[in-house]
């Protein structure tokens, strides 16, 4: 997971609730030290220059030389302006190493959690340097069929369900543990996650917590697992769950359930 994710969440999400709007940028920067940092924050400050004081909050991915900035209540044309400063100024510092991306919340995404997290997906694709791109949610995504993650430890049960799935129009993607559910969670970024309880390596509550940890509104979740005690079902609402269900289960009524939570 990027560390820009738990940096940045936290501030999204209260945006999210408040229905503020919400800019971010992030640059492709060459590597960056904690006193670089402090500099940056120092030189940029907390205001646009000319205009009002706006709140800014920064991070930077060391793994992924990621460098963002986070602007409280800017639109996607206030946002784009204030690039082409912190583009003007990672260049003058000879820190630029790429483009940059930038989207506001809601104009660029109905959730700023998953706007995010496919912001950094696509800066995984090299731009042009200095280039300053605007996200735009994928057409593809915003009218194309929803997206279900299936984490489960039985193979038996991924094939069945992803077969049933796609033959409903749906977009499926398989995890056979814990682990594996988290990495692809953050590829895909589906509207919905099926998983057990009892999986290897992660069960389903620590899935569920990371989930939870950084992206509460992205994606709901659906628990299908044999567990039937009272105890399990209170836990796994309590840990962000949106819909338990245990086994043996109905296809249809599953599909009536998913429907339900993602249409």
């Amino acid at each position: 997971m990027s560390n820009l994710v738990p940096v940045f969440y936290e501030h999204l999400n209260k945006m999210e609730e408040k229905h503020l709007a919400c800019g971010v940028i992030l640059a492709a920067c060459k590597t960056l030290t904690k006193e670089s940092m402090e500099l940056i924050k120092q030189d940029l400050g907390t205001s646009s220059g000319d205009g009002p004081e706006i709140a800014l909050h920064y991070a930077y991915d060391k793994n992924k030389q990621l460098f963002g900035i986070l602007l409280e209540g800017q639109k996607l044309s206030n946002t784009h302006f204030y690039a082409l400063r912190v583009k003007d100024y990672l260049q003058e510092h000879k820190l630029l190493a790429g483009s940059l991306l930038i989207a506001s919340f809601p104009e660029s995404s109905r959730s700023s959690g998953q706007m995010l997290m496919r912001m950094i997906q696509e800066m995984r694709e090299p731009g042009a340097h200095g280039e300053i791109k605007i996200y735009e949610q994928n057409p593809a995504q915003k009218e194309g069929p929803a997206s279900i993650l299936l984490v489960n430890h039985d193979e038996t049960v991924n094939e069945f369900l992803s077969i049933y799935f796609q033959r409903k129009g749906y977009l499926v993607t398989v995890a056979n543990d814990g682990m594996d559910g988290m990495e692809k969670y953050q590829e895909v970024a589906p509207d919905l996650v099926i998983t057990d309880l009892n999986l290897p390596i992660l069960n389903g509550y620590q899935l569920m917590e990371k989930i939870k940890d950084i992206s509460a509104s992205m994606s709901k979740i659906m628990v299908l697992t044999d567990k039937r005690l009272e105890e399990d079902v209170q836990k796994s609402f309590a840990m962000g769950a949106s819909d338990y269900i245990t086994k043996p289960f109905s296809p249809v009524e599953l599909e009536a359930r998913v429907k339900r939570l993602i249409s």
